[in-house]
């Protein structure tokens, strides 16, 4: 494990969801951003928790840098915390060889489920014959003649209209 000084930006405890959500600042000198392996361990040893619960959801270090701002969140158990995070964020989060495997299994599910075809819906022609039915008042409305003298279109916003 990689010695990591880890200092806390943010500490808020959402008690819905039955987690704390941090928000770290992590120096790494000399060395590249750290892995979420091991900001996993060391977060779980400063907050006195196992790394189960500790889930990272981004690490970020601006180039030039040897700081790493990340965003983590620690649960309460690790049965909220698998039905909480979404899958994808639990996948990173494993050792690399594990999550291999992880990924390997997904594949071969999506492999062997064909995929369902979607029922074809009716025709909305077939559905509403009615519809082609002009209704009285609106044969009525067309009927009366327009006052004449008047323009038949409004004139576009920004533009005069023209003198005749």
């Amino acid at each position: 494990m990689i010695n990591l000084d880890l200092k806390v930006k943010q500490d808020t405890y959402n008690p819905l969801l039955k987690r704390k959500e941090v928000s770290l600042e992590v120096e790494h000198e000399g060395q590249g951003t750290p892995s979420r392996v091991d900001l996993r361990k060391a977060v779980a040893s400063k907050f006195t928790t196992k790394p189960e619960n500790v889930y990272i959801i981004e690490v970020e270090t601006k180039t030039g840098t040897q700081n790493a701002v990340c965003q983590i969140e620690v649960y309460d158990d690790a049965q909220t915390a698998q039905k909480t995070v979404p899958k994808y964020i639990q996948t990173r989060n494993l050792p690399p060889d594990e999550r291999k495997r992880v990924r390997e299994q997904e594949a071969k599910k999506g492999e062997a489920k064909p995929k369902a075809e979607k029922p074809k819906a009716a025709k909305p022609a077939e559905a509403k014959p009615e519809a082609k039915v002009a209704k009285p008042d609106e044969s009525a409305k067309e009927a009366k003649p327009k006052a004449e003298g008047k323009p038949t279109e409004s004139p576009k916003k920004g533009k005069e209209p023209e003198a005749k």
